[in-house]
């Protein structure tokens, strides 16, 4: 269901994209929170993806309708602090993404995916 529900969200926020909120020549920073999944837009098609450690945060180019993968899907698996080397046709850019489970306001262009998680009761 959740796979579902993603696909939908992605086929319709795929055709509208944003301008790129990434700066070249700096270090982007990202306050994320942990369990949650975010939506990046990037000025030109995406190369290639360096990513430190893919345990906290685990980055895909989403490739919509017009195949032009300029939107990345970030999520945010565990708490800590990831390196992103991110390669497009135009420019390269550095982002660190710290992940925990408090989260300050970010950028512009970093947009929160709201879906319900699975339930799971404390008594395992």
């Amino acid at each position: 269901m959740r796979k579902i529900i993603l696909l939908l969200l992605i086929l319709f926020m795929a055709n509208q994209t944003g301008n790129c909120a990434l700066i070249k020549n700096d270090i982007n920073l990202f306050n994320i929170k942990t369990k949650n999944m975010y939506l990046l837009d990037v000025d030109s098609t995406v190369k290639n993806i360096n990513i430190s450690n893919k345990n906290i945060v685990n980055i895909i180019p989403i490739t919509s309708i017009y195949n032009d993968k300029k939107q990345l899907f970030i999520e945010a698996n565990d708490n800590g602090i990831c390196d992103v080397i991110l390669t497009t046709d135009l420019n390269a850019y550095q982002i660190r993404f710290i992940s925990g489970p408090k989260f300050q306001d970010n950028k512009v262009g970093l947009t929160e995916i709201d879906l319900p998680v699975k339930y799971e009761s404390a008594s395992k």
